[in-house]
């Protein structure tokens, strides 16, 4: 409709013109008798020309559009390859910070104190993992910025792909605290007074929730719920690198 709109606009600037270009060039002679003011030779000599103008602005008005269209596509392509560049460090960071063993270099030069043996352990592992959640929130920081370029371009669609990702990174982040202060407390007990106490049902769950594990063959809930989080958001985002 535009498009159209934009050549009548043209042809008819170009008729207006012509003709009021031809009223100028012929002189007012009262004495002469009246003489066709316009002469067919003229006229399509002028519209022809008229006409090629219509064309030549026809061409620029689409080149512009192409242009457009070529900038806002190379804008959605690089801010949907920058989230998923960013998605897929998450979710290395997760693979990382839910591993089962411990790098020395976690907590090195830095033992904590304990009552004894068995709470020593567990400072330890409560330390390492703090340790990969610092990475894992740095990495949550950088998507949280991309996302704010991703919303400029496709609004509320974009946060909603990302929201199982950040949802699952905000789950390790509550799950650490609860099970770390009871699992201190119950090996400190243990190293005092010598009682072995079984993990109850609560710690059981976040112990799953916090560490992977792979001797189950597959059977990680939570596990599949970051995967199915970051399928989503591959889903929404490699639709706009096409």
């Amino acid at each position: 409709m535009k498009r159209k709109s934009a050549i009548g606009l043209a042809i008819a600037l170009v008729l207006v013109a012509t003709n009021e270009r031809d009223s100028l060039s012929t002189p007012l002679d009262i004495s002469a008798p009246p003489q066709p003011s316009v002469s067919p030779v003229g006229t399509a000599r002028d519209l022809m020309v008229g006409l090629s103008a219509v064309a030549a602005t026809l061409l620029a008005f689409q080149g512009v559009n192409a242009w457009r269209r070529q900038l806002k596509g190379t804008a959605e392509y690089q801010v949907a390859r920058k989230v998923l560049k960013t998605v897929y460090a998450v979710r290395e960071a997760l693979i990382e910070t839910r591993a089962r063993f411990t790098f020395p270099s976690e907590w090195a030069g830095r033992a904590p104190e304990a009552s004894g043996a068995e709470e020593f352990a567990v400072l330890i592992a409560a330390q390492s993992y703090r340790e990969r959640l610092a990475r894992l929130g740095r990495a949550r920081a950088e998507l949280s910025l991309v996302q704010q370029e991703a919303l400029a371009l496709w609004s509320e669609p974009a946060k909603e792909a990302l929201e199982g990702v950040f949802g699952v990174i905000d789950e390790l982040f509550a799950a650490y605290d609860q099970y770390f202060d009871v699992e201190i407390a119950r090996a400190r007990r243990k190293d005092l007074e010598g009682v072995e106490e079984e993990r109850d049902a609560d710690s059981l769950v976040m112990n799953r929730l916090l560490y992977s594990r792979p001797e189950l063959d597959g059977r990680d809930p939570f596990g599949k719920k970051i995967a199915k989080a970051v399928g989503r958001a591959e889903e929404f985002y490699r639709a706009r690198l096409k």
